[in-house]
C-alpha cells in the first residue's frame, strides 16, 4: 500500500512538472519589449499570448516583431515534429493571414521563431508552433544550420536543469520581399536573447541576479553560414536595443537589468584595480584603472552615474558627479560589473570652478555653463563695479550637460559672470 502511494505521488509530481511552462502566464516573464497590446487596430504591434509563446505580431511585415517563451526540460517530450504548417485563422479579421504557400519559390524557409523542437510535450502543443504567425523568412543556411544549432544548445541548457527564457525576432528590413502575393519582407538579421536561470525555489525572476548568464546574438539572414559557430555573432542586449528600438528586461530589477543588458557572453569579468586621486571635488576627473573594461556602459560614484571616456581596455577617465557622496566606484561593462574595494572621498559641497562660455547665433548671444554647477548663478552688469552686479532674470534652459541663456545682443556693453557660492 505504501509503495502504491509513493508511486502515485511521483506520477502526479511528474504531471505538474510537464505542464510547468505551458501557459500564457509563463511566456513573457522578462517583460513586453515593445509595449505591444491586444488592440486589433494596431497592425504594427499586436500582442498575441498563447500557451506556448507570446508574440508581438506585425501585420504590415506579416511576421512577428518578436517571440518570447519559457523552456524547461519538461517541455521536451516525445511528440516529435508534426510538420504541417497552418494559416493562423485566429488573427483579427482586418489582418492579412499569411498562407502556407506565401514563401514558395522565395528561396527562404518558413523559419520558426518558437521552434518545434522546444514544444514536443504533446502533438497538440507542437502543432501550435506551425502557425504561420510564428514564421519569418529565413535563409536555409541560417534556419537549418547556425540558427538550428543555437536552438539545440538552448534545449541542452534546459535538459541540464535550467529554466531558459528566450526572446527572438527579425531586424533590418529593406526592400527585399518574397515573390508571392503575400509579399513578406525579408529581414537582414535574426536576433535572439537567452537568459539561463538555474532551477530552484521561489519565482524564476527572483533567481535572476547580476551574474546570471545572458546570451545575445545577431545573426545575418544569409547563405554561407550553415556551419559557422553562433558564437561568432555574440553581442549585447544593449546593442540589440539600439538595433530594434525595444527595451528588454523591463520586468527585472532595474539595477540587475542594466548589468545584464551590458553583458556579452564569454567576455572576461571586469575588475577595478585602483583609481587616482583617492578623493576630490565634484566636477573633477578621476582615472580608474583595472582589467577588461571593454564595452563599458556605466560608471558610478556611490551609486550616482558619472560621465566618462574609455581610454583603453584597462583605463577609464570619469567626471565626479555633483550629487555623489563618498563611496565606492562601480563600472558596468561587457563582462559584468565591478565595484572598488575602497571608497572615493568627496566633499559634495565643493564644486570645481565652472567655465562660462559665450557664442553668437545671428543677432543673439548664447551663454553656456555646466548644468551640474548648481551652486553658481549667472549675474550681469553694465560695468565692473562690484556693487552693480545683479542676477540675470532671463530664461535659463538645461540642454544635456549644459545650461544656456539666450538673449538679444545689447546695444551697449554688458558683462556676465558666474557668481561663486557663498562659503560657510
Amino acid at each position: 500500500m505504501f509503495s502504491c502511494a509513493v508511486a502515485l505521488c511521483l506520477i502526479l509530481l511528474g504531471v505538474v512538472q510537464a505542464r510547468a511552462t505551458i501557459g500564457v502566464a509563463y511566456q513573457m516573464l522578462l517583460g513586453n519589449p515593445s509595449n505591444a497590446t491586444a488592440d486589433t487596430d494596431d497592425h504594427n504591434h499586436y500582442l498575441i499570448q498563447r500557451d506556448i509563446e507570446a508574440l508581438d505580431y506585425n501585420e504590415i511585415h506579416r511576421q512577428p516583431n518578436w517571440a518570447s517563451w519559457h523552456l524547461t526540460a519538461s517541455d521536451l517530450g516525445s511528440s516529435g515534429r508534426t510538420g504541417t504548417f497552418y494559416v493562423d485563422t485566429s488573427l483579427p479579421s482586418g489582418f492579412y493571414r499569411v498562407l502556407t504557400t506565401d514563401y514558395s519559390g522565395s528561396g527562404y524557409d518558413r523559419g520558426h521563431m518558437c521552434p518545434s523542437g522546444d514544444r514536443t510535450a504533446s502533438v497538440a502543443i507542437n502543432e501550435e508552433t506551425f502557425l504561420m504567425s510564428n514564421m519569418i523568412p529565413q535563409s536555409p543556411d541560417n534556419n537549418q544550420g547556425i540558427w538550428a544549432n543555437l536552438e539545440s544548445y538552448c534545449r541542452t541548457l534546459a535538459s541540464a536543469g535550467n529554466e531558459v527564457l528566450i526572446t527572438c525576432g527579425p531586424e533590418g528590413f529593406g526592400t527585399n520581399h518574397t515573390a508571392s502575393n503575400g509579399q513578406i519582407p525579408i529581414a537582414s538579421n535574426v536576433w535572439k536573447i537567452i537568459v539561463v536561470v538555474p532551477t530552484g525555489s521561489g519565482d524564476t525572476l527572483e533567481r535572476i541576479a547580476n551574474t546570471t548568464r545572458v546570451i545575445a546574438v545577431n545573426i545575418p539572414n544569409i547563405q554561407g553560414i550553415r556551419t559557422t559557430p553562433w558564437q561568432n555573432y555574440l553581442t549585447s542586449v544593449n546593442q540589440l536595443q539600439t538595433n530594434t528600438g525595444y527595451t528588454f528586461f523591463t520586468a527585472l530589477n532595474p539595477d540587475i537589468a542594466e548589468i545584464l543588458r551590458a553583458r556579452v557572453d564569454g567576455a572576461p569579468a571586469c575588475g577595478i584595480t585602483n583609481f587616482t586621486p583617492a578623493g576630490g571635488v565634484a566636477n573633477s576627473t578621476v582615472v580608474i584603472r583595472g582589467t577588461d573594461f571593454t564595452g563599458a556602459t556605466k560608471v558610478r560614484f556611490n551609486g550616482q552615474n558619472a560621465a566618462f571616456t574609455q581610454d583603453s581596455v584597462n583605463q577609464i577617465t570619469a567626471t565626479v558627479p555633483l550629487v555623489a557622496g563618498s563611496g565606492p566606484i562601480t563600472v558596468i561593462a561587457a563582462g559584468g560589473s565591478s565595484t572598488s574595494t575602497t571608497s572615493f572621498t568627496i566633499n559634495s559641497l565643493v564644486v570645481a570652478q565652472p567655465k562660462l562660455s559665450i557664442a553668437f547665433d545671428g543677432q543673439n548671444i548664447v551663454l553656456s555653463w555646466p548644468a551640474n554647477a548648481l551652486s553658481y548663478s549667472l549675474e550681469q552688469s553694465t560695468d565692473l563695479n562690484p556693487e552693480n552686479w545683479v542676477s540675470y532674470q532671463g530664461p535659463v534652459v538645461i540642454n544635456g550637460a549644459s545650461k544656456t541663456a539666450t538673449l538679444t545682443a545689447p546695444s551697449g556693453i554688458l558683462f556676465f559672470r558666474l557668481a561663486a557660492p557663498v562659503g560657510p
